[in-house]
């Protein structure tokens, strides 16, 4: 009898994806003898690649024509040869079902979204938004309606081997020494300028951190954040080690597995470097940390309570207050509380 064989079509967002991997475990435990396969973004697969429960993974590259039928019907036709039996579609794009029926895979799993229910074999009715509870549940809700058994969320995330080498060796380019602790800031939030805390603030608190534990400050962030990263490394003072935009997501991971902190807004990165169990300290401003709170056994947040959050809003259309009353010594003393005792300098 040959092995089942699972396609998980992955989220899109780094975030959503640290997210869904209790799904992707509940899937693993209920059917621990199928062979499962990842098929995710380009910029998102190399999350998997440290994910045991996963057995491979495949890209979902429709070509340069994302919004057209003939891009999606050439991307099934390079999955379809490999006779998956089912697809369990955690996106809950209209887009990721057709693409399921295209590559012939005959069970396919998902929320009955978006109009898609006829193109599901098992379909389960959509959670509420705003869900209310965290979104890793609301993957578990999927699970749950599909008939798995589950529980809490386990996201945890593992850094390869390689990927922790093509790290150090890309710090030891920028001047490391392999010894001198790390902390790292991601002042960026990819679509929100909302969810974005002062880049002046997040360095001057990256860079008391620094000075108090003897490390060495990291920026990081995409190639489009260079202005937040130089204000900064500004801030800061002291040469940093700067990696905004050179970074894969595969050194990413690596990166963060190193860093004894990382100070960073709601943000993709924030996620991972918190499944990874990296001390992580988050800023919120507009989000509902109920639903995207970082996870992770050393994670926590700074927020200021105030009437208007969480507004969900990409750009706040008063004062920001939400983000402009947080202070740099509250950021500074809780990420202090994050640091053991024993590495801070006296």
């Amino acid at each position: 009898m040959s092995r089942e064989s699972i396609l998980v079509f992955a989220p899109s967002w780094i975030g959503d994806a640290v997210m869904s991997l209790g799904a992707v475990r509940v899937l693993r435990r209920e059917r621990p003898e199928a062979r499962i396969v990842a098929l995710a973004r380009g910029s998102v697969a190399e999350l998997y690649e440290g994910v045991e429960e996963v057995d491979a993974t495949r890209i979902y590259d429709p070509r340069g024509s994302d919004l057209g039928l003939s891009g999606l019907r050439a991307a099934a036709a390079r999955i379809r040869p490999e006779g998956f039996e089912a697809c369990l579609l955690l996106p809950n794009a209209f887009r990721a079902a057709l693409f399921a029926r295209l590559a012939s895979i005959p069970e396919r799993w998902g929320y009955a979204t978006e109009s898609r229910g006829f193109l599901l074999t098992k379909k389960v009715p959509p959670a509420p938004r705003p869900f209310g509870r965290h979104q890793s549940y609301y993957y578990l809700e999927l699970m749950n309606g599909l008939g798995f058994s589950t529980s809490t969320p386990d996201v945890r995330l593992s850094a390869t081997a390689t990927q922790k080498e093509r790290a150090r060796a890309l710090l030891e380019r920028e001047g490391w020494d392999g010894k001198t602790p790390l902390v790292g800031v991601h002042p960026g939030a990819t679509g929100s300028r909302a969810k974005i805390w002062s880049a002046a603030r997040f360095g001057e608190a990256a860079r008391r951190a620094a000075s108090s534990t003897g490390a060495k400050v990291v920026i990081l962030g995409g190639e489009s954040e260079a202005a937040l990263a130089s204000e900064v490394a500004t801030a800061v003072g002291e040469p940093s080690f700067q990696l905004q935009g050179k970074t894969s997501l595969g050194e990413l991971l690596g990166v963060l597995s190193e860093l004894s902190l990382l100070l960073a807004n709601d943000s993709g990165p924030m996620h991972v470097a918190a499944a990874l169990g990296t001390p992580t300290l988050a800023v919120f401003g507009p989000t509902d940390p109920r639903e995207t709170a970082p996870l992770g056994p050393r994670a926590k947040i700074v927020r200021e309570p105030v009437d208007c959050s969480p507004c969900l809003y990409r750009d706040c259309p008063i004062d920001h207050r939400c983000m402009e009353r947080i202070e740099t010594s509250r950021v500074y003393e809780e990420a202090m509380a994050l640091t053991p005792a024993e590495t801070r300098l006296s």
